[in-house]
């Protein structure tokens, strides 16, 4: 039986037996929550693994069918993008993958959340250049995020759920996932895991993800690109929209997101940072993100 197949009915038995048996996902041992968040449900734990399987046999498939150079477009660098990679200029020798989001800027201190629902709604309702689907306000009501002063993954799912409900760039039978990042290989980083699965959700499913981050802790040598000073901070989401670069334990291999902060010590704009960068800084948070 050939990798490929083999890794298919590996998934088909997955999704199998975590439909049948919800109660497996809820035996194994999960990731401390959050301080201000709940622990995920059996449910939750469930839905991640189905959607981390296919992320994983999709990276497979890339790989076993050698059509690991296709692209879905070609990223041109933009909005605080550096512009000297010349691979990225010469019509993407390298593989990579975009998708056409516009960054929305936080109307409040607390509001990076929904703005990050404001950016992937556009996206999935096909808004024109600067129109909203949605205010940040209503969105911000979904999250509950004026309610607690903050916006936490499960609030952050919820409400991408209702500002995304029956989107035309949604795909068939979607849904919003809250993942926690491990090392599910035991490498010992977690970097490949999550270019894995940004690859996964642009390229494959056409869909952005949001990312919990600390921007910039003073204790941390990671930063996000966009954020010039170190500051203190609870946390802040960022929306993932493309990557570059099959994935190598350096700085090579990046992410590109928007952020929505110029008022609040950060940048409002298009920027990218290396994944193992990204990676540290979700690792250095929650560990949890959303797609």
């Amino acid at each position: 039986m050939s990798t490929r197949r083999l890794t298919l009915a590996l998934l088909a038995a997955l999704m199998l037996s975590s439909l049948t048996t919800g109660s497996a996902a809820a035996k194994r041992p999960q990731p401390a929550a959050p301080a201000e968040e709940r622990p995920l449900t059996e449910e939750e734990l469930a839905e991640s693994d189905l959607k981390v399987a296919a992320a994983e046999e999709y990276a497979v498939a890339l790989a076993d069918d050698g059509t690991d150079l296709a692209t879905l477009s070609c990223i041109t660098p933009q909005g605080g993008e550096s512009t000297d990679d010349a691979s990225v200029e010469s019509g993407c020798t390298t593989p990579s993958g975009a998708l056409s989001v516009e960054a929305r800027d936080q109307i409040k201190s607390h509001y990076c959340g929904p703005a990050v629902g404001q950016v992937i709604a556009n996206y999935t309702w096909m808004m024109a250049s600067g129109k909203n689907k949605y205010s940040q306000s209503t969105i911000a009501t979904w999250m509950q995020t004026d309610a607690k002063g903050y916006t936490n993954a499960p609030e952050l799912r919820d409400g991408l759920t209702k500002a995304t409900a029956s989107a035309p760039r949604l795909p068939s039978n979607w849904k919003w996932v809250i993942t926690y990042l491990t090392d599910t290989d035991s490498d010992g980083v977690v970097g490949d895991q999550l270019h894995d699965y940004v690859r996964w959700n642009v390229s494959g499913s056409k869909m952005p993800l949001a990312f919990a981050v600390k921007p910039y802790d003073r204790n941390s040598k990671y930063h996000l690109s966009s954020w010039a000073k170190p500051v203190s901070s609870v946390g802040h989401w960022i929306a993932a929209y493309g990557w570059y670069a099959t994935w190598t334990n350096n700085d090579t291999p990046r992410i590109y997101y928007t952020d929505s902060s110029k008022d609040e010590g950060g940048s409002t704009g298009k920027f990218w940072d290396p994944t193992r960068t990204i990676a540290a800084l979700i690792m250095e948070h929650t560990q949890r993100f959303v797609w």
